[in-house]
């Protein structure tokens, strides 16, 4: 995933229409008025819809509206576990590298078509055609072909999926992937009717009128450009049975002072905080804190002498307070980082642990400052220099600036004779910085597309893209390479891989891991059956009703 922020949506409810008043003139037994519910509510998002198309999404609140709309092979559960949405039947063959899907027969388009293993091989085609300019093709990296389709170097028509029924899907990997179900679950791999692609052509997707659905709702008024928008019931979604909510109406927006005062007005039923707002509702009974699937840290660019110093980097690790940095600069839910991870990404085989906890190295991530002295002066002692200067590029929103200022302070005032700098510029002016490698250390953030630990650490290993501080460790290397490899559908050997792999960023201080991203939300207590994922924090609304 990008290192662009992952948008969540903010909800409103409708009206509630209470039969009441009148009825206290009646006599004591007669029957007692009953209270209507209209299950309709309102939600709002921070920034506009721009597609429905799922190969051509590349934002959050996109993604969230499809999920709504749309149905895939499976669904993620609270805890990011894949569970059957259209799948009925999985069957693993060839050491993992086979799939074999049998799906519901009752799925239906919107425009009355059945959903067959056709739309789905017929969609991840389309996304992999560099005719489509999708961002997303290094998601399907397992599948057989996929990179060289991708890179234009082989037909679509080679891609390792087949309809082998009219309900049956055959998937062939180039190499097993664990968690490649949860892979699937996600909504560039959802179908796509080709009737209604072809229809509209490239207008497809662009607006509610040229885009039809197989999910629990349809989406009617959204225009392409327009700030407001409504999801109905879908009648003919396979199980609308499960489907509480008639109508959600979505506006955007951009202003969360404006969203909170809404909410304050009982005219908002769900609302994000910021700043201020969240030390005030603390102790609100309606509050609910949000995983955000994302690592925030400091990534040092080892092509320089002074940011390539392993004991450096290790004293600024230890010199900085993440409690401090959680708790009065983010304000936000977030809590400290115990590795280069999320919680709720992976879970110990055998005993249950989590990831990030298990993959703990001591004195590596916690605030020792001893030891931070300590490392600072052999460091300088290895550098041959008395005092050192160190720059942290970041983004220029209020949140990163304030971050980095803050561990400015800690730097300076923990580390004597250390001077630290910071260079805040824009966001994307910042990554294009990073990847020509014009930094000393950057404070960023990584947001994955899955719950797996692979998705922080690969960016880690030498072969990666995304490995812009150019670290390289051939321990590193090879246990990922096992627990991608090998090691790959057995459970307790990937998991110490993945051990190895972390431990062993960890000692290198690879990067200096800071926060878990977290959000917190108020939302009314009349709002039931939404289920909220644990690892990302996503919201899916189809078993959500109002009570």
């Amino acid at each position: 995933m990008s290192l662009l922020t992952h948008k969540k949506s903010l909800l409103v409810f409708g009206g509630v229409i209470i039969i009441g008043g009148i009825f206290f003139t009646l006599k004591a037994n007669a029957t007692p008025a009953k209270t209507t519910v209209t299950q309709s509510i309102n939600l709002s998002e921070s920034t506009n819809l721009t597609s429905l198309d799922t190969s051509k999404i590349t934002d959050g609140v996109s993604s969230a509206q499809l999920s709504q709309v749309d149905e895939g092979l499976y669904r993620l559960n609270q805890n990011s576990q894949p569970v059957n949405a259209l799948a009925t039947k999985t069957t693993i063959t060839n050491h993992g590298k086979t799939y074999t899907i049998d799906l519901h027969h009752d799925g239906r388009w919107s425009n009355g078509q059945a959903v067959t293993a056709k739309d789905f091989v017929y969609s991840w085609k389309r996304t992999l055609n560099p005719k489509t300019k999708s961002e997303f093709t290094y998601l399907f990296t397992n599948i057989k072909n996929a990179d060289t389709i991708a890179a234009g170097k082989k037909a679509p028509s080679t891609l390792g999926v087949k309809a082998t029924g009219k309900y049956q899907l055959t998937i062939t990997l180039s190499k097993p992937a664990a968690y490649f179900k949860k892979l699937l679950a996600s909504t560039t791999f959802y179908p796509l009717n080709q009737t209604a692609v072809k229809k509209y052509g490239r207008q497809y997707g662009t607006t509610s009128s040229k885009t039809v659905y197989n999910g629990p709702f349809v989406a009617t008024g959204w225009n392409g450009t327009n700030d407001s928008w409504t999801l109905k019931k879908n009648s003919d979604y396979r199980a609308k049975k499960v489907v509480k909510l008639k109508t959600i109406h979505y506006q955007v927006i951009k202003s969360g002072t404006t969203a909170y005062n809404l909410y304050q007005a009982n005219k908002l039923d769900m609302v994000t905080l910021t700043g201020e707002q969240n030390i005030q509702n603390q102790n609100n009974a309606s509050l609910k804190t949000l995983a955000g699937g994302r690592v925030g840290f400091i990534q040092y660019n080892q092509k320089d002498k002074v940011a390539a110093n392993r004991d450096l980097r290790t004293a600024i690790s230890l010199a900085i307070n993440r409690d401090q940095l959680v708790n009065k600069v983010l304000e936000n839910g977030s809590v400290t980082a115990k590795s280069f991870g999320v919680s709720n990404m992976l879970k110990n085989p055998k005993t249950g642990k989590d990831f990030v906890t298990d993959a703990y190295t001591k004195n590596t991530v916690a605030y020792n400052l001893a030891a931070a002295k300590q490392l600072y002066a052999t460091a300088k002692q290895q550098l041959h220099r008395s005092k050192l200067t160190l720059t942290i590029t970041c983004a220029d929103d209020d949140t990163s600036h304030q971050a980095a200022e803050f561990i400015q302070g800690q730097l300076t005032s923990h580390l004597k004779g250390l001077t630290v700098n910071v260079r805040a510029m824009p966001f994307t002016s910042m990554l294009s910085k990073v990847s020509q490698g014009d930094f000393q250390l950057n404070l960023t953030s990584w947001g994955m597309d899955f719950a797996d630990p692979t998705q922080a650490l690969t960016i880690l290993t030498s072969h990666s893209n995304s490995n812009m501080g150019h670290y390289h460790s051939q321990a590193f290397d090879q246990a990922m390479a096992k627990a991608e490899g090998t090691d790959a559908m057995s459970a307790t050997a990937r998991y110490q891989d993945l051990l190895t792999a972390a431990k062993t960023a960890m000692r290198d201080q690879a990067v200096t891991p800071l926060y878990e991203s977290r959000s917190h939300i108020l939302v009314k207590s009349n709002l039931k059956g939404v289920v909220y994922n644990k690892f990302s924090g996503d919201m899916d609304f189809r078993t959500a009703y109002v009570k």
